[in-house]
């Protein structure tokens, strides 16, 4: 038998005695986020979102603007503006500021510092468990807020930091 007539021989055997491969299973999808804390609740934001994760550099503050806006840092050789959530919703932060978290949002001409009270890090929830309620969760976070994801009986709110750059409220941080 010539080499080529052996190779198709093996081909033909080997054909004949492979198995099926296994019916392909379709595979969950995730959605990523990252978890925070705010005036004990808890929320999620959309990874996309996020340019960074901080801790909370020296701040140097406004005269005249409004009680929410922190102040402004240097980062790496740009100005971030950081917004107290807390106080924009009207209550001081209870947690140390040790523990408090930046969410920096990089969007266009904003570059914006988000101050939560602690990360809970990278969450992943299967996509089909989203819903466009945002669950038992103060009406005051609602127009920031795009739905939920249900894990275990427990939601977590999406809230969209992009729309507090939209609010007019954030249009002008002056006083008065």
């Amino acid at each position: 038998m010539n080499p080529f007539a052996a190779l198709v021989d093996i081909a033909r055997r080997s054909q004949r005695a492979a198995k099926e491969l296994p019916a392909e299973k379709a595979s969950q999808t995730h959605w990523t986020g990252i978890g925070f804390s705010l005036l004990d609740s808890r929320f999620v934001v959309d990874l996309n979102d996020v340019a960074e994760l901080m801790r909370i550099p020296n701040l140097t503050g406004l005269p005249e603007v409004k009680l929410w806006v922190a102040g402004v840092a240097n980062v790496r050789g740009r100005l971030l503006t950081i917004l107290d959530l807390a106080a924009f919703f009207g209550q001081g932060s209870n947690v140390a500021r040790s523990q408090r978290r930046i969410l920096v949002v990089d969007r266009d001409e904003f570059y914006t510092g988000f101050l939560v009270d602690e990360s809970l890090g990278m969450q992943y929830f299967p996509s089909d468990s989203f819903q466009p309620d945002p669950g038992e969760v103060d009406e005051k976070y609602h127009p920031f807020l795009t739905g939920s994801y249900l894990v275990a009986g427990a939601h977590w709110p999406v809230m969209n930091l992009v729309s507090f750059l939209q609010d007019s409220r954030f249009q002008n941080l002056a006083e008065g």
